[in-house]
């Protein structure tokens, strides 16, 4: 089967899409989803769809989002994926619907790596998963489309979530923006967002060598708490040896873009990250 006919399926399957445009629910119609009035959204080869045409996030450009997804395959990021990991798996085991197929929607997925990697620990868990990823970067979705999994990839505004109310299980969100009001519209009424902010030791070396000054995440935790129930916080911290991939690690990080190094002899082999995972819902 080819890759557009499998990733079409899984949306008749899934059922939760709407028109961001009217809140109107779609057919599919050969490669293209339609709602009632008419609004039409092309589902290209490889199974994406761009639910943003015309303004999709080009901040990020290609070069950036390729590095970044080496970085991931490198193992850079694993800690954090696999805290996000465990703590989804403890809460599904803690609610005991272990019958249903858990639908995991990753906020912010740029190229996509983080929710493959969290499909497999699932797989190797023996829990059946529907996987969605949505970023604003077309060339983040691009990314994704090219990789062979089951996940369902879409250029999306977290603002505008082309998804029906109540229908995802599970939000990740790491060190990604967030839309509060979204977020509690398509979370089903038991469902968890596991949201991961950099702490202040997150990149302190690549801080240091860019004359950078200590990271601040208290505006970002005082706006979460004020728009949502914390429900636990586990701290991520460890040391990652980079020195394989460095210019891919500089490459994929925008705050250090035309910024001049402050020591050039410097010699960068281990980075820190240091980061809060914070698991919520919503009260109604």
């Amino acid at each position: 089967m080819k890759k557009i006919d499998k990733k079409i399926e899984a949306m008749r399957k899934y059922g939760n899409l709407l028109c961001p445009k009217c809140s109107g629910d779609f057919q599919i119609e050969g490669k293209s989803l339609k709602c009632a009035l008419g609004h039409t959204y092309d589902i290209s080869k490889k199974g994406t769809v761009n639910f943003v045409l015309g303004y999709g996030e080009e901040n990020y450009n290609l070069a950036m989002l390729e590095a970044r997804e080496r970085v991931i395959s490198e193992g850079f990021f694993d800690d954090i994926v696999l805290a996000v990991c465990e703590e989804i798996y403890t809460d599904y085991r803690l609610k005991g619907d272990m019958d249903q197929p858990l639908r995991i929607l990753d906020a912010g997925c740029g190229d996509g790596s983080h929710i493959a990697l969290i499909g497999k620990f699932f797989e190797e868990k023996g829990v059946e998963t529907e996987l969605i990823g949505v970023d604003i970067s077309k060339d983040g979705i691009h990314i994704a489309g090219r990789k062979d999994n089951d996940v369902l990839y879409f250029v999306a505004d977290l603002a505008h979530l082309p998804f029906k109310d109540r229908s995802i299980d599970v939000i990740v969100n790491i060190l990604s923006p967030v839309n509060y009001k979204d977020f509690r519209r398509v979370l089903t009424e038991d469902g968890l967002v596991y949201k991961v902010i950099p702490e202040t030791g997150y990149l302190k070396e690549l801080r240091k060598l860019y004359g950078l000054s200590e990271y601040q995440n208290t505006e970002i935790v005082q706006h979460l708490k004020d728009n949502a129930k914390v429900i636990k916080e586990r701290k991520i911290k460890s040391v990652e040896n980079v020195e394989a991939y460095l210019d891919d690690l500089l490459l994929m990080t925008p705050m250090l873009w035309d910024r001049e190094i402050m020591d050039p002899g410097a010699k960068l082999r281990e980075i820190t990250i240091d980061c809060a995972l914070f698991t919520f819902g919503f009260e109604e």
